[in-house]
């Protein structure tokens, strides 16, 4: 049954990911830590398949990725999610699944209500560092580093095949780097590479139905769906 739900979550995850651009992890870590082992083995396998997916979609968008815009944000990222990496890994699954719970609340209402405002972030420094804080904080606890690199994505790149691309480039690199330090802290489970493959197959589906229903599928509906289902799975596992 753990296969089972698995491939019916990947596509789903990658469904998602095909119409917005990005939300695979988000998506999979609302039910991943209920039947997955341990939080860390969750985060892996959301981690390996969210890269795995988005590497689908870089490859035929790579003509277009900005990486000059992304580099020093993905830098910071990197170092950080490091260290949350190896905190996460002395901290006991209760309040891992606490703090994983208040972040979805608070992921939730972000992009519920204010996603829409016109947030403009200029290509400084400061906002490279802050941001890539950010987005390695939540990418190295919580396996969801997008809703920073989005935001960021959005203010500086113009294009939507370029800020497509750019974004499925950033979440290979990324997720690269989280599986090494997550194997480094144990979180790389004997059966984690199987999970991988079994999710892959559903990936794969997903990706091949989004593309297909991508001009036909209200993408914002879809998202509201999504994060309300998410503020709900907060709710919850903070409880």
């Amino acid at each position: 049954m753990t296969f089972v739900f698995i491939f019916i979550l990947a596509i789903g995850a990658s469904l998602i990911q095909r119409v917005s651009g990005f939300g695979f992890g988000i998506f999979v870590m609302m039910f991943f830590p209920y039947f997955i082992p341990s939080y860390g083995e969750a985060t892996t396998l959301s981690g390996l398949l969210a890269g795995s997916t988005a590497l689908l979609i870089a490859i035929r968008n790579y003509r277009h990725i900005q990486w000059g815009i992304m580099l020093p944000l993905l830098m910071v990222n990197i170092v950080v999610s490091y260290i949350a990496i190896e905190y996460m890994a002395s901290l006991s699954s209760v309040i891992l699944k606490k703090c994983f719970g208040a972040m979805f609340v608070i992921v939730a209402i972000y992009f519920l209500f204010f996603e829409k405002k016109d947030r403009r972030l200029p290509p400084a420094w400061w906002a490279k560092g802050a941001l890539g804080t950010l987005s390695g904080v939540m990418g190295g606890m919580f396996a969801m580093p997008g809703p920073p690199i989005v935001l960021y994505c959005i203010s500086n790149i113009n294009s939507k095949i370029a800020y497509i691309a750019t974004l499925q480039a950033s979440s290979v690199i990324l997720n690269i780097f989280y599986t090494a330090f997550r194997a480094k802290v144990g979180f790389f489970g004997d059966s984690t590479l199987l999970c991988w493959g079994v999710g892959m197959l559903g990936a794969l589906i997903g990706t091949s139905i989004g593309t297909r229903l991508f001009v036909v599928i209200n993408g914002e509906l879809l998202k509201r769906l999504v994060y309300t289902l998410l503020l709900v799975s907060g709710i919850i596992a903070m409880i």
